[in-house]
């Protein structure tokens, strides 16, 4: 009788594979003394057999090589590491039902070919499901107890902060708060990304940066000083943000703006540009005649480094004009209109803040008036169900005023900073200026004429 022996263990923090391979030892040898041979070991190391959303890629091929007839039984180490969801246990029965075949364990034997066997099988498996569960839900509460007390818990080292999840490591945390400014200021996720990889920065996981995870992590109301929970800010039993036992690494103005920026719909379209703009004024510069944004193209036909031209097949002058005359000519405009002049983000302080504020407050105070027996539940549950809509608006209403409020811009002297901005904050600098820069149309083979440029100032 060939068969196949099956290993699995929930958790290998070490990953070293020791307890599915001491499984497999006693699975083999209880083989050898029924006298059957082991075609294949199954082994799925540090994955849960409870978890619905879990794949165990041994259990399935092992399941599929059953039923094809490659191996004529299972042997396990116990019922429990075989199987804790009725489902799993029903799928194998129909394979039996089907096949026959044998079926062992190193804690005991069960007869899944008999109705006894079965039903046996069936009560431990239920009972190893019920014991999953009582354990998921024990976990899930200390976890929600340890984030409401801002306990910072495993996993792996967040960038920004040492091994102990506590201490902040400063030359991450300068970086975090430098792409804060960046990004605030114009530059795109990619531009960093390409920064800190050309400087050898990795990821905590020894990894290069790409976009969606400098993008997560940014967004990280760790960052903040908040305590996370499912993705989300922790909050107590009263609806407030819990703060963590660590310090923040940005102020929560800034990462709320940052947060804004970077979940602004505007900037998930099509009109996003993953690599980012090559070009100073692509989606800036417009065709005369139709008004079509001009986009920059490499230029390989006349050795000129790029142009713009107009894209639009409906167009029937299709203007076209050389690129870097152009840029020269919009950068002398704009850094003259502000020569000696600083731009500086709005201070405005959001509307809503107090009554954001006071619904909060409210909340807590209702809850703590229940807590006490003061206040009865059918007072405070209707009442605080509604401040809690409130303050959901007020939240979702912040946002917006948020987004709209993060300008673009640089915050010092644009002449003196404009030499070591990127691309993308110049263009930022450009736009925060000019709603549109013009492109007439030009005589073919003439030289070029600076009349052709016409820049519409806001």
């Amino acid at each position: 009788m060939r068969v196949g022996v099956y290993a699995r263990i929930s958790e290998d923090i070490a990953g070293l594979g020791l307890g599915v391979r001491r499984q497999t030892d006693d699975c083999t040898t209880l083989a050898k003394l029924r006298g059957w041979d082991v075609a294949e070991v199954y082994a799925d190391n540090d994955v849960s057999a409870y978890k619905t959303k879990v794949v165990r890629p041994e259990f399935e091929r092992m399941l599929a090589e059953l039923d094809a007839g490659l191996i004529g039984g299972i042997v396990a180490y116990d019922l429990d590491r075989f199987a804790r969801k009725p489902s799993d246990l029903e799928r194998v029965i129909s394979i039996y039902d089907k096949r026959g075949g044998v079926f062992a364990t190193v804690q005991g034997d069960i007869d899944l070919s008999s109705p006894d066997g079965r039903t046996m099988a069936r009560v431990m498996v239920a009972f190893a499901n019920k014991a999953s569960m009582d354990t998921s839900r024990r976990v899930k509460r200390k976890h929600l107890e340890l984030a409401q007390k801002g306990v910072p818990v495993g996993g792996n080292r967040p960038f920004g902060f040492k091994a102990d999840k506590v201490t902040i490591e400063p030359v991450e945390a300068q970086l975090i708060r430098a792409a804060a400014d960046q990004i605030l200021s114009g530059v795109g996720l990619h531009t960093i990304c390409r920064a800190w990889n050309e400087k050898g920065i990795t990821s905590t996981r020894g990894n290069p940066w790409v976009k969606a995870v400098l993008r997560n992590m940014l967004l990280s109301p760790r960052l903040a000083g908040f305590r996370v929970y499912q993705g989300g800010i922790a909050r107590d039993t009263s609806g407030q943000p819990v703060t963590g036992m660590y310090p923040a690494i940005l102020d929560v103005t800034k990462w709320e703006a940052l947060c804004a920026y970077l979940t602004d719909p505007a900037r998930s379209g099509q009109h996003v540009h993953p690599g980012g703009r090559k070009y100073l004024l692509s989606g800036i510069a417009r065709c005369a005649s139709c008004t079509a944004t001009l986009q920059g193209n490499a230029d390989r036909q006349y050795g000129l480094l790029f142009f713009y031209s107009c894209h639009n097949t409906q167009c029937r002058q299709r203007v076209a004009v050389t690129g870097p005359k152009v840029d020269e000519i919009v950068t002398k405009l704009v850094l003259a209109y502000l020569a000696d002049r600083v731009i500086e983000r709005s201070e405005e302080q959001w509307a809503g803040e107090e009554d954001l504020t006071a619904a909060t407050s409210r909340i807590v105070e209702l809850m703590e008036q229940y807590s006490e027996g003061t206040l009865s539940k059918d007072v405070v549950f209707p009442t605080v169900q509604k401040l809690e809509d409130q303050v959901a608006r007020l939240r979702t209403e912040k946002a917006d005023w948020v987004r709209g409020q993060v300008a673009v811009r640089p915050t010092t002297n644009a002449v003196e900073a404009w030499p070591t901005m990127e691309v993308d904050q110049q263009r930022a600098v450009i736009a925060s200026v000019l709603h549109a820069v013009v492109v007439k149309p030009g005589k073919r083979g003439g030289r070029f004429d600076p009349d052709r440029i016409e820049p519409i100032f806001r």
